[in-house]
């Protein structure tokens, strides 16, 4: 096995394995099997590795570009004990035994030690970290340390009451940042002398230092004096990328981890920021009666200087639910496990925290689920992130406050997660009982210590497990603690290639179709359904199938085989239909599929159970040509599903399309009768075009869409949509067009002149009609 390698002059290759160096002008030379790679130094022409047995011997394989040359040193190293931890930077290396440090630069046989009082670091050290060539940090509880290499010899140049991490740029200077409270420092190596100090904007910690750039002295944020102080570039571990100056003026910071979003949901606003807190809570009639008076009195001012104030804009607006609920908090989850908050109108970054020690689950994404909503006021709104360990072994899962990012709850699950569920059972707090299932069949809680309040919840689901082409279903058991599997399916196929369910809050309007012959076909609502796309074999010997199961009872609804067909396979499931996109390797083409289920018998019954004997329902499948390949699929969503519903679209060019479900009907006829033209069906046509109007993102580009999230907004016209890949995008989605909603260009004047004079109207005929009745009377 490898331990290292490295390219040496004329193309060749020094490789050193674990029992033997290879390259240079040397034989091979031996190495114990038992030793451990720790590091590769380089100073001019000399560069050497280093490998060890904790506790006995290290060898220190050196070669020289001058000649050539590969030579081997063995060194005695009792200290190195297996608790020892070495350090490198360019140039040197170093290790931690208790108060004493030991350190060693290219060319040196042998470690040197010092003991880190004696240098002036009279604190306890936890940790040494390399900061740039020759320069380590010591850091301890609530000290830091510079520590130098000079001529051989280790000194510390200065001492800080605070935790730094820092990195040398230029010849001369070492940059020191302070966590969490973001102070930058730029400090001289040969004496220690600080040239400048100044605070970052944000709080919280970005992670550690990935690397820092001087700008060049042109550059604005970089000055020239008696000494030059140089602009700086810092990337963090956090992705967000920070320019810093000579002065405070000169900055800005970037959230550069929004381009690798892996999750998002979109969060409703609190009805106000202003409620009293006590308003909500037993007290006072007397107080209570003031504190809401004092309440309207505010909306009124704000009413009056929102609509009549010159320039007035009030910050706190942004943190409340507007009129029609469409202004959305987006909680998004970025791969390095940022969490951040965006306001949906402005973009604007509202919060931002770094979770470190946390990473995507197995596929890909964070599971995020609303535990608590902001109506529950004046309890704060809850929600959770699951997610997995850095190592991938345990669950991590973190309840925070979107509205601030405060943590409310963290919990390490020491096992991986299989299935997060989120049930409709609440606790006393309103805060409903989210489940998480691992893979050794337990149920955890969130809030903790609940299962009391489901020990009785019919709750089944399935999972899929790719790397045994198996699928498998699950049921909750008596007491509520763990799963019991109920029933399994294997799958003949190479590989699965996408798994679809129905979204948790899929509203169905309407129970049946009515056909132009007055008849009713009632729509198939199994909200238990999931669809899994599996292919085997490739190309033109290849095919596609397409399964739907019943995650309750585990029966096959409906399947189909598409032969000389190939992934990728973006399926899509809603109310009584499927949706799927995939590649036909004999036509050359991408093709898009719909089928839709119906029950042959005519109830009207609006629930659903999978426990029950039901006729299996037949399927209507269309096909169509589409013109590009895509991204991603999603499907608006309203709050009673009265708007018709658009399929959307996200093509891999960076377009997002919405294309009315009518278009996508499998009973478009390709000659319409009588019938069909009374039931409005567009006739057939193979090749699905996409209007230039139908394009959500106009004249814009995404580039690298990953996935697309929707929601609905307080009026049942209006579906909201966002996108999120290298790019993110926020846009309103009308299917319907806005037919609950004025235009921008009503005459409220017009008609409020109408009313008045409609009101003066009817008041002065109705006098004058009394009059009338009067005069009659004395006739």
């Amino acid at each position: 096995p490898l331990l290292y390698y490295h390219a040496l002059p004329h193309g060749s290759l020094l490789r050193v394995t674990r029992n033997a160096v290879y390259g240079g002008k040397t034989d091979t030379i031996e190495i114990p099997e038992t030793m451990s790679y720790v590091g590769y130094l380089r100073s001019g022409q000399e560069s050497e590795g280093f490998v060890y047995v904790p506790g006995q011997e290290g060898l220190i394989v050196k070669h020289s570009a001058r000649d050539d040359s590969v030579a081997v040193t063995k060194i005695e190293l009792p200290w190195a004990t297996s608790d020892v931890k070495f350090v490198s930077s360019d140039d040197s290396m170093a290790a931690l035994k208790g108060d004493i440090l030991y350190y060693k630069v290219v060319g040196a046989d042998s470690f040197r030690n010092v003991i880190l009082s004696e240098i002036g670091v009279t604190w306890k050290v936890n940790a040494i970290r390399a900061a740039g060539k020759s320069v380590y940090i010591a850091s301890g509880d609530k000290m830091s340390a510079v520590l130098l290499i000079r001529d051989g010899f280790m000194k510390a140049i200065k001492a800080l009451d605070k935790d730094i991490v820092g990195q040398v740029v230029g010849a001369d200077n070492i940059v020191l940042i302070s966590r969490p409270e973001n102070t930058v420092s730029l400090v001289q190596l040969s004496n220690g002398f600080e040239h400048h100090s100044y605070t970052l904007d944000g709080e919280g910690d970005r992670g550690g230092i990935v690397s820092i750039n001087t700008l060049p002295s042109s550059h604005p944020c970089s000055t020239v004096t008696t000494v030059k102080i140089p602009g700086l570039l810092i990337s963090w571990e956090d992705e967000s990328v920070t320019v810093v100056g000579a002065t405070e003026k000169c900055g800005w910071e970037r959230e550069e981890s929004l381009a690798n979003v892996r999750s998002a949901t979109m969060l409703d606003l609190p009805a106000s920021s202003v409620i009293p807190l006590n308003l909500n809570k037993p007290s006072n009639p007397i107080k209570m009666w003031t504190d809401r008076i004092l309440c309207q009195l505010n909306d009124l001012q704000k009413f009056i200087n929102q609509h009549f104030g010159a320039g007035y804009r009030d910050t706190s607006m942004e943190m409340e639910r507007d009129s029609f609920n469409l202004n959305k908090l987006i909680l998004v989850a970025t791969k390095v496990g940022k969490v951040a908050v965006l306001h949906s109108i402005s973009g604007r970054v509202l919060w931002s925290r770094y979770m470190d020690g946390i990473a995507t689950l197995e596929n890909g994404k964070y599971e995020i689920r609303l535990v608590r909503s902001a109506s529950h006021y004046p309890l704060p709104p809850l929600v959770a992130i699951v997610a997995a360990s850095k190592d991938n072994e345990n669950t991590v899962l973190n309840v925070i406050n979107p509205l601030d990012g405060s943590t409310q709850y963290n919990r390490v699950i020491k096992s991986k997660v299989a299935q997060v569920q989120l049930t409709t059972v609440e606790d006393s707090e309103a805060a409903r009982i989210l489940l998480l299932v691992t893979r050794d069949n337990k149920v955890h809680t969130y809030p903790p210590n609940s299962h009391s309040l489901i020990k009785d919840l019919p709750l089944y689901f399935a999972l899929v497990y790719p790397d045994t082409m198996q699928l498998k279903g699950f049921s909750l058991t008596v007491t509520g603690e763990s799963v019991m599997e109920t029933w399994s399916t294997k799958f003949r196929g190479d590989k699965i290639l996408s798994v679809a369910t129905k979204a948790t809050n899929d509203a169905v309007y309407s129970q049946g179709r009515v056909l132009g012959d007055r008849s009713v076909l009632h729509k198939y609502i199994n909200p238990n359904l999931i669809a899994v796309a599996m292919e085997t074999g490739t190309g033109d010997k290849g095919h596609v199938d397409i399964l739907l199961y019943d995650m309750v009872s585990g029966i096959q609804i409906h399947t189909v085989r598409h032969k000389q067909y190939s992934g990728p396979v973006h399926l899509l499931l809603a109310e009584n239909w499927m949706v799927y996109h995939l590649w036909s390797a004999k036509l050359r083409r991408y093709e898009i599929v719909v089928a839709e289920f119906y029950i042959s018998h005519s109830s009207n019954s609006t629930s659903f159970s999978s426990l029950l004997p039901n006729l299996s329902p037949y399927a209507i499948q269309q096909s169509y040509i589409s013109t590009t390949p895509l991204s991603a699929l999603a499907v608006t969503s309203t709050l009673k599903s009265i708007t018709n519903r658009a399929v959307l679209f996200a093509e891999s060019g960076g377009r997002i399309a919405s294309i009315p479900k009518q278009l996508l009907d499998p009973r478009r006829p390709t000659v319409p009768t009588a019938a069909d033209k009374y039931e409005q069906l567009i006739p057939y046509s193979p090749l699905l075009v996409t209007p230039p109007v139908s394009y959500l993102t106009y004249n814009k580009t995404l580039f690298g869409i990953r996935d697309m999230i929707t929601g609905s907004s307080g009026i049942e016209s209006t579906s909201l949509l966002f996108v999120y890949g290298d790019d993110l995008y926020f846009t309103r989605v009308t299917p319907s067009k806005t037919f609950d909603m004025l235009n921008e260009d009503f005459d409220y004047y017009l008609i409020g002149i109408v009313l008045i004079g409609l009101c003066l109207g009817t008041i002065a005929t109705q006098a004058l009609a009394d009059n009338k009745a009067l005069n009659k009377k004395w006739k």
